[in-house]
């Protein structure tokens, strides 16, 4: 697997395969019900590269294209506010950050959007701040939220 910025189709070793099922399709949504993981089974055995298949990642060495975050419970208000206060600050190695590996992890860039935009939790996996509220995370849901309210005061004001 590879570390540069575009992304071509994996054909995973005997050694690779398990790893990959784990980190590529069990935190996937369409888990237990996914056409890729069957055309990669087929192509394991000689058939071709699936469309929306496995593909090297620039962030974290493989991902697949057909990824879909499992949805995200909602905050209640009161626990987004205990998060947004509790959040640590933006670690280097934070999905916000650009250049980073988790800003080109298109797995990780789906399941932070999905918890900004659905107004779940999205947590710091840097050591000793694993589990806490990320910090980029923080910054991009105060971002909607003020650009929500700022569109809201606009509608009104017509």
């Amino acid at each position: 697997m590879t570390g540069n910025s575009t992304r071509t189709p994996i054909r995973p070793s005997d050694e690779e395969w398990q790893e990959l099922v784990n980190m590529l399709c069990l935190m996937c949504h369409k888990m237990g019900n996914c056409d890729v993981i069957e055309g990669m089974i087929e192509m394991k055995h000689g058939g071709a590269w699936p469309p929306g298949g496995w593909v090297t990642d620039p962030g974290s060495g493989a991902t697949c294209l057909s990824y879909e975050p499992r949805p995200v419970r909602q905050l209640e208000d009161s626990e987004l506010t205990d998060a947004l206060t509790s959040a640590v600050p933006m670690c280097q190695g934070c999905a916000a950050r650009k250049g980073s590996d988790a800003s080109q992890s298109l797995h990780t860039q789906r399941d932070f959007n999905s918890a900004v935009n659905r107004g779940g939790l999205f947590v710091c996996h840097e050591e000793g701040n694993q589990g806490k509220p990320c910090g980029g995370w923080c910054n991009a849901v105060k971002r909607k939220r003020a650009s929500l309210i700022a569109t809201s005061a606009s509608e009104a004001a017509q």
